[in-house]
C-alpha cells in the first residue's frame, strides 16, 4: 500500500504492507483523509528543516471496512466508517470504539467526522441562550462551521470579522449577518458601529485575534477559544486588567477525550445528514497522489479552499 512521508523536501510516496488486524481491531480501506490546520502547521516546521526529520500525519480519515477481527462487534466488511483517528496511507487500522458508521445519504468525502467532531465538542461549550449577539473571529473552516452551529443554537445576530475578502463572503452565504475586515476599522470604530457581543467565538490561532476577543466581548460575556494556538510557542498575552474588570469566561473549545469526541462526531453526523449542517462548500478533493499540491496550496492561502479532502484513487 501507499503511505505518504513527509521529508524536509516535501512528500514522498512510498510503499509498505498493509498492516496486520488484530482480533480487537477494525481494517480500513481509505476512502479519504482531511487535512488540519495542525498538519499544515508541521509541514511548515519540517519543510527545509537540517536536521533531515521524517513524519506521517493525518487524523482524519474516513473509509471502507476491509475486515473486522474476531472479537469486534457491531462492525461488517463494506461499511462506511469515519474516524478519530487515519493518517495518509491506503490502509489504516483502528479499535472500533472510535469508528462511527458515515450515514448513507453523506458523501464520504464530505463526512469529514473529525473535524466537525472538534467544532460541535466547542458548540456543546459555546454558552449562546436564545437571542444572543455573537461575533466570530477568523473564517476558516472551523470558523464557518462554528458558525453554522452558532445559529442553530438560537443566535440572533453573528457579525464575521475575518481580513480575507472571499472568506467573508463565504460566511454570508453559510448565515453571517454582516462580515467585516477587522483591519479596515480602529477597534473602538468596530465597538460604535456593532456594539459588544454576549459571546465571541475565536477561530484563528494567532495574537490580534486574542486582542480584538478581549475588546469585543460585553462584560460578563463569553470568549470561546477553538484556533490553534502554535506560532510563538503557543505563548500569547492577555490584557488581564481589561478581562477581569470586564469579568469574562473564557473557555477553551478542544476536546482531547477520545469518549466526548466520538459523542460529538455523532451529533455532527446527523446534523450533515439531516441538512442542518453544511460542510459540502467547505471542502476540496485532490487526488492523493497530488498530496505536495494540495499543502503547498493550503499554506498559501489559495483563494477558496479551506479544507482538502485527500481521496485515495
Amino acid at each position: 500500500m501507499r503511505i505518504a512521508i513527509l521529508t524536509p523536501k516535501g512528500f514522498e510516496l512510498r510503499e509498505q504492507d498493509v498492516p496486520a488486524c488484530a482480533d480487537d481491531q477494525v481494517l480500513i480501506k481509505t476512502i479519504t483523509c482531511g487535512v488540519c490546520e495542525g498538519d499544515l502547521f508541521t509541514y511548515r516546521s519540517v519543510m527545509g528543516a537540517a536536521d533531515g526529520a521524517e513524519t506521517t500525519m493525518g487524523h482524519e480519515g474516513t473509509g471502507v471496512v476491509a475486515a473486522v477481527g474476531e472479537r469486534v462487534r457491531g462492525f461488517a466488511e463494506g461499511d462506511t466508517v469515519t474516524s478519530l483517528y487515519g493518517a495518509y496511507p491506503d490502509y489504516w487500522v483502528s479499535p472500533p470504539e472510535l469508528l462511527l458508521r458515515v450515514p448513507g445519504n453523506i458523501d464520504p468525502v464530505m463526512a469529514m467526522g473529525e473535524p466537525v467532531a472538534c467544532c460541535v465538542h466547542a458548540a456543546n461549550r459555546f454558552g449562546i441562550h436564545l437571542g444572543d449577539r455573537v461575533a466570530l473571529v477568523g473564517c476558516g473552516f472551523m470558523g464557518l462551521t462554528c458558525l453554522q452551529l452558532a445559529r442553530l443554537q438560537g443566535a440572533a445576530t453573528v457579525v464575521a470579522f475575518e481580513p480575507i475578502a472571499w472568506r467573508r463572503k463565504q460566511a454570508l452565504a453559510l448565515g453571517a449577518d454582516i462580515a467585516v475586515d477587522p483591519t479596515d476599522q480602529s477597534v473602538e470604530d468596530l465597538l460604535r458601529v456593532y456594539g459588544a457581543f454576549d459571546v465571541v467565538l475565536e477561530a484563528t490561532g494567532v495574537q490580534p485575534a486574542v486582542d480584538l476577543c478581549g475588546e469585543l466581548v460585553r462584560q460578563h460575556g463569553h470568549i470561546v477559544f477553538i484556533g490553534y494556538h502554535q506560532t510563538n510557542g503557543g505563548m500569547r498575552t492577555v490584557n488581564m486588567k481589561m478581562w477581569n474588570f470586564k469579568a469574562i469566561d473564557v473557555v477553551n473549545g478542544h476536546v482531547r477525550r477520545d469518549d466526548e469526541k466520538l459523542v460529538a462526531m455523532r451529533q455532527g453526523l446527523n446534523l450533515i445528514a439531516a441538512g442542518r449542517l453544511s460542510v459540502a462548500p467547505l471542502v476540496t478533493a485532490y487526488p492523493f497522489d497530488r498530496i505536495g499540491q494540495a499543502f503547498q496550496d493550503l499554506d498559501q492561502r489559495k483563494e477558496g479552499l479551506y479544507k482538502v479532502a485527500l481521496v485515495m484513487l
